[in-house]
């Protein structure tokens, strides 16, 4: 079940976030060769960050082996795939930073995206991990990081959820909500916890904000929006042409609206997603991105929980109505980021109350 990838849903995590018009007239089939030859360009990309931290655990407790069937560690999984996503994020002008926690040390000093040489300082990382786990350590020092940073930052720390807890330390929950009061940042912790209790640990850090979440480490290896839809989405305005003459790669659905200050799935949402599960189910491979938006009105933080929820019960409805299996299913949610429309009036902020879908993973 674990840690399964191609290049069909690389190319897809790239390309299909919120390209769905509600002009299309009903849920229709793309082929690998759409995917492969109608690239979004750049223009159409949009940051949700303007910049990314990027804290890798090489402690002792990554040895562990992430599932019987193989013979790759927890540390070996997360090291290759953090290179795979790397390889096909787009240099949009990012500012970006690799540390280690364990212990401290800066592999690449934040400061300028350069592709090159970020693969390199993640080529650079330690061939076998080793020593503790200082979590809290490790998380207090990108204080004074952020302090130099302006907009948007994106954190992700990787992490099994365990520390060595030190006298007069403050537990890591505590520095990521004190981190958040202070910078506009968001924490993505990428768990490899083991134990209901170092899982316990992950949640209280996400709870610093309403943009910060745990992600499950075979749900971020599986998925490449996970990371990708942290930096970037697409203008919801590029819609990708589909033809009719290759395999099957996918299917393009129609947004799912929702009322004013609301998250109940409406009757016509329910059946886009009805055809949306029937495909799942006919195609175990694939898997479903559903992206939560509101319009302007409210608070980022209230919106940004708004825009979850609504995710939330697309994919509740799945589950329950189709037996969709969770970890088929990618939920991500920006609130009035990346609006369809404009919000100046009640018929845009109407269509930008939405919930996108995207279908990939064809083998």
């Amino acid at each position: 079940m674990y840690f399964k990838s191609s290049v069909v849903p690389m190319v897809i995590g790239i390309m299909l976030v919120g390209i769905f018009a509600s002009t299309i007239p009903a849920a229709e089939v793309i082929t690998e060769k759409d995917i492969v030859e109608k690239v979004v360009q750049k223009k159409d990309f949009i940051k949700t960050a303007d910049n990314f931290i990027i804290m890798f655990d090489s402690s002792s407790s990554m040895k562990e082996f992430i599932n019987k069937g193989t013979k790759e560690t927890k540390y070996d999984v997360v090291r290759r795939i953090l290179a795979e996503r790397q390889r096909v994020l787009p240099d949009l002008g990012y500012n970006a930073g690799l540390y280690i926690y364990t212990p401290f040390q800066e592999v690449y000093p934040m400061g300028p995206y350069d592709p090159a040489k970020f693969a390199a300082a993640i080529d650079s990382l330690p061939a076998e991990p080793k020593g503790r786990t200082p979590l809290p350590e490790g998380i207090s020092k990108i204080g004074p990081v952020l302090e130099k940073l302006s907009g948007k930052t994106a954190v992700f720390i990787f992490s099994d959820g365990t520390f060595d807890q030190l006298a007069a330390v403050k537990v890591p929950e505590v520095h990521t909500r004190e981190l958040a009061e202070k910078h506009n940042v968001c924490f993505y912790m990428i768990s490899s916890a083991s134990t209901w209790q170092s899982e316990k640990r992950l949640g209280d850090m996400a709870k610093a904000n309403a943009c910060s979440r745990v992600i499950p480490i075979e749900a971020f290896v599986n998925n490449p929006e996970y990371m990708t839809g942290a930096l970037y989405a697409v203008k919801a305005s590029a819609v990708v042409e589909t033809t009719t003459e290759a395999r099957i790669a996918g299917l393009r659905a129609n947004d799912g609206l929702f009322d004013y200050n609301k998250s109940d799935i409406r009757s016509e949402f329910k059946s886009e997603l009805d055809e949306v599960g029937t495909f799942l189910q006919n195609n175990p491979d694939a898997y479903v991105k559903l992206v939560g938006y509101t319009c302007d009105i409210g608070t980022e933080e209230y919106n940004l929980d708004l825009s979850k929820r609504r995710a939330d019960s697309a994919a509740n409805y799945l589950i329950n109505s189709h037996n969709i299996s969770r970890n088929r299913i990618v939920v991500n949610y920006y609130g009035e980021g990346n609006p369809t429309a404009s919000n100046d009036t009640e018929e845009g902020r109407v269509k930008n109350r939405r919930v996108e879908i995207a279908v990939g993973g064809i083998n």
